[in-house]
């Protein structure tokens, strides 16, 4: 970068450094006050490598002021000339009041609170050599990984960048495996606004929480990596690795991975709609399994997984950057699984109770790509084409029974289904920028298309009935909008937005439905039969105005939305329907830092949703006989309030951080299900019956949704051990409205999950740590009086990684889990122990062998529970039992 005069004015480049280990810091506020007339001023922030830029400055004298938590304010005069200034590398010293006067040799600050982010400092969380960025975020007060995915403060982190740039598209859990902890200099937690408000500066609301990778700068250029293989008992092996090339800018990253012991290190993606998951809000548990670095995403049932994917970034030139991955993973898995469901009805309940034996074979393809032309100073573009594909094919074979209280069996279905699905989406985003002569004023346009895919053909055989039904589906959504912001500056610290949205989706939908009574020929079925089209335009004009300076931001908008509903039946029965909605839409953020370092955040909004395709086609879907399901083309769009508060502050004197996460969502027009259960055998179709006891579930509007959520997370320094005491807290209320038989009712979740983990961060030879969680619910129906259902789900554990004598390695980690549920014939209680003893030998330890065995004492379960409106399910499934193995893993490491 150089200084000079552009067609945006003159500018003032620099760095802005920590004065004792010299790192970048960013989020750094850089203001330059003219001496003579200070509406003339400007401002600027640094960024991910410490490096500012303030622009349309004039030739004339300034006063430099930079403020950043937890270091001392640094002001210079500063005289512009006509070619611009460059100050350089800033160094600021540190607060002694935050930071304190003594310094302690061997202490590393862990956390640090800087506006809107929060900095992990990697060098004060001790993990093993071999370890990985997964292993290294897990130490960190706040972060969560599991199988379902990674959170931060009670948020579900959606992307993960590497310095700043996207890696592997939006899995975070790829990610994270692919990293390895060593190359990690910190890891920075943030919300990051969209493409267009990063250009304009106006966040529109649409955020995406975000872990930025930061790498250590002897760790930039080289060739790293890991590749393993294992054989174990039964037939079991794994086989995988990664390779990183990293050249300054140019970075390539290829991985892979087969095996057949439920290993998984990355998120699915289900386009097809064919995956099954819990209730919303409600409790999925996991099968028990140990949290070091060999045993990762294990999953419920028998896995073999193959995958295969590369991520590549790189400026071309001083104008372009690119960033891209593909990834592909096939999953075959065979899963038997027992549920008991409770139905509370208004005078008694209804029970299920199912067995289901099913294999699936899911394959994924998925491209991301992002490229940013940087015009010229004035101009830029940003494309995003990304494009994902699945193939999903399953065969499932269900036995399920109805009873009431009485133990009197309603009904019963035996059957086999098989599908055949696949799917494909296809999105491409362009967002342009230009930026007038005037400081802060600026139009972009922003135009995104979606193109979304799904063909299914399933079969159904009654072998109760001794039928064979044939559904053949296809649908089909495109999806288009497009916004123009106009920004305008207002004051010096100031700015006025204005813009106009335009959306438009088009959702088509054709079922047909065959039955073969046992003779050989198919027969139409007209009345489960139904060709549909639906069409979702909204116009939304807004305005926003928003004010930053030092240490406070706020920002208030109010929009207009006017949408508009079409639903267009063709078949069986001709029908249009049509309907408009107007939503006034606010938006209100303010940020405002704390004495002391830290900071507090508040975002209030309202939002409409529209009604899925499905939810309104109207036609009959029995591919469960018992738990039938239909459209209502009636449905209106929904709105939702949302109020988020949080605050979160660190002592880096004390090393010390606490955080806090509140949200807060109402709902009216909330789209729920009314439930009708039969009392009688009810004929649909020819020889299709609708037997007593199953149940028919229609969406309907309702309102009267509530949810609160709190999460407190606390770290505290335990110097005697050189360890962290972590702690985390969460709250929660559920309010979801339903009907059943006609009679409206609330299914009221109280929610509670807490955790205690000390974590060590010694060195890396001895690394462990010591945790104690419990997480439950308490659901009360008001369908039904003092129907109250209830599960505790509570685990404690230990991990340790120990290397000593000439290189031996003792891994082992054991939990014990107990879980109380419905009844006293759910309780259950088992202990998983894995343990491996390795030894490292070649140069540098480059290679390791390693015998491992998982789950020690053959005792390793799976359960779930989900919550709905009416309704509790729990769920036990088939989990991977004891295996012993051999593997081996060799380490790259070339830097420089």
């Amino acid at each position: 970068m150089t200084t000079g005069q552009s067609n945006e004015g003159i500018s003032a480049i620099g760095t802005i450094r920590d004065s004792q280990d010299k790192s970048e810091l960013v989020g750094a506020t850089v203001f330059f006050k003219n001496v003579k007339d200070s509406t003339r001023s400007r401002y600027s922030v640094s960024q991910f490598d410490g490096s500012f830029e303030v622009k349309q400055l004039e030739q004339a004298f300034y006063k430099m002021s930079i403020h950043s938590l937890g270091y001392k304010d640094y002001t210079q005069i500063v005289r512009v000339g006509v070619s611009g200034v460059n100050m350089g590398i800033i160094s600021l010293e540190r607060d002694s009041k935050m930071l304190g006067e003594i310094e302690v040799k061997g202490d590393v600050v862990p956390i640090e609170q800087k506006g809107d982010t929060i900095l992990y400092n990697a060098d004060a969380f001790k993990v093993n050599p071999d370890a990985s960025t997964k292993d290294l975020v897990m130490k960190m007060p706040g972060i969560v990984v599991d199988d379902d995915g990674v959170s931060a403060n009670g948020e579900t982190v959606q992307q993960v960048l590497l310095d700043g740039k996207r890696f592997f598209g939006q899995d975070p859990l790829l990610s994270l495996n692919t990293i390895p902890a060593e190359v990690v200099k910190r890891v920075e937690v943030f919300d990051q606004m969209s493409e267009q408000s990063q250009l304009t500066g106006f966040n529109d609301g649409n955020t995406t929480k975000t872990l930025n990778v930061v790498t250590r700068d002897e760790k930039k250029n080289g060739i790293f990596g890991k590749l393993y293989a294992g054989y174990g008992t039964n037939e079991l092996y794994t086989v995988g690795g990664n390779i990183n090339s990293f050249k300054n800018d140019s970075r390539l990253t290829i991985i892979g991975m087969s095996n057949n012991v439920n290993q998984q290190n990355f998120s699915s993606e289900d386009l097809a709609g064919v995956s099954g998951g819990g209730g919303r809000g409600g409790f999925r548990g996991r099968p028990g399994q140990g949290s070091s670095g060999f045993f990762t995403g294990v999953q419920s049932g028998i896995s073999t997984t193959n995958s295969i994917g590369t991520n590549f970034t790189d400026n071309w030139g001083k104008k372009v950057t690119f960033e891209g991955s593909y990834f592909f993973n096939q999953t075959k898995n065979n899963n038997n699984q027992q549920s008991d469901r409770e139905t509370f009805l208004s005078t008694q309940s209804q029970y299920y109770n199912e067995e289901v034996e099913a294999a699936t074979d899911n394959a994924n393809h998925r491209i991301n790509s992002r490229i940013t032309y940087s015009i010229n100073d004035r101009n830029k573009l940003i494309i995003r084409p990304s494009f994902s594909y699945q193939d999903n094919r399953s065969l499932t074979q269900t036995l399920g029974v109805t009873s009431n209280l009485e133990g009197e069996e309603l009904n019963r279905t035996n059957n086999d289904y098989q599908s055949d699905n696949t799917a494909y989406n296809l999105e491409n985003e362009v967002v342009y920028q230009h930026k007038f002569d005037k400081i802060g004023r600026s139009i972009s346009v922003q135009t995104s298309t979606k193109l979304n895919d799904v063909s299914r053909a399933n079969y159904y055989q009654d072998l109760e009935m001794d039928s064979v039904i044939e559904y053949q589906t296809s649908e089909n959504v495109v999806d288009w909008q497009s916004n123009v912001t106009y920004t305008e500056p207002v004051g010096s610290t100031g700015q006025l937005s204005t813009s106009y949205q335009v959306r438009h989706q088009n959702r088509a939908s054709n079922k047909r439905t065959y039955v073969d009574l046992n003779t050989g020929n198919n027969i139409f079925v007209r009345a489960l039969s139904n060709e549909f089209e639906s069409g979702y335009t909204t116009h939304s004009p807004s305005i926003n105005f928003a004010n930053r300076s030092f240490n406070r931001m706020f920002d208030i908008g109010l929009a207009y939305q006017y949408a508009t509903l079409s639903n267009d039946q063709q078949f069986p029965i001709e029908g249009q329907y049509s309907k408009s909605f107007h939503s006034v839409l606010p938006t209100i953020m303010g940020r405002i830092d704390l004495p002391g370092g830290g900071d507090m955040f508040l975002r209030y909004s309202g939002s409409t949703d529209e009604p899925s395709v499905s939810q309104l086609q109207n036609v009959i879907d029995n591919s469960n006989p018992l738990f039938l399901t239909v459209g209502n083309p009636q449905l209106n769009q929904s709105y939702s309030n949302s109020l988020m508060v949080r605050i979160a502050k660190a002592n880096t004197e004390k090393n010390r951080s606490i955080s806090n996460f509140t949200r807060i969502e109402t709902a009216s027009n909330y789209i729920t299900n009314a439930t009708y259960v039969m009392s009688t055998d009810s004929v649909l179709a020819l020889n299709i019956v609708a037997q007593r006891g199953s149940q028919l579930s229609v969406p309907v509007n309702l309102n009267g949704y509530w949810s609160v959520s709190n999460n407190t997370t606390h770290s505290a320094s335990i110097s005697v051990i050189e360890s962290n005491l972590n702690t985390s807290l969460g709250l929660s209320y559920r309010r979801l409205p339903g009907r059943t038989n006609g009679i409206e009712s609330y299914s009221n979740t109280y929610g509670a999950n807490g955790k205690f983990a000390v974590v060590s961060h010694i060195n890396e030879n001895i690394d462990f740590n010591v945790y104690y969680s419990a997480s439950g619910n308490l659901v009360k129906s008001t369908i039904q009086s003092g129907t109250n259902t209830s599960y505790l789900l509570q685990s404690i554990g230990g991990e340790l990684n120990y290397i000593f004598w000439k290189g031996i390695v003792f891994r082992s980690d054991i939990s014990y889990q107990q879980y109380n549920g419905i009844n006293d014939s759910s309780d259950l209680s088992y202990t998983l122990w894995n343990m491996s003893i390795a030894k490292k030998f070649l140069k540098n330890n480059a290679g390791e062998l390693e015998l491992l065995v998982f789950d020690l004492l053959k005792q390793n379960q799976s359960v779930s529970q989900t919550v709905g409106a009416a309704y509790v399910e729990e769920t036990r499934t088939q989990v991977l039992q004891q295996y012993f193995m051999v593997k081996f893993t060799y380490q790259l490491r070339k830097f420089g």
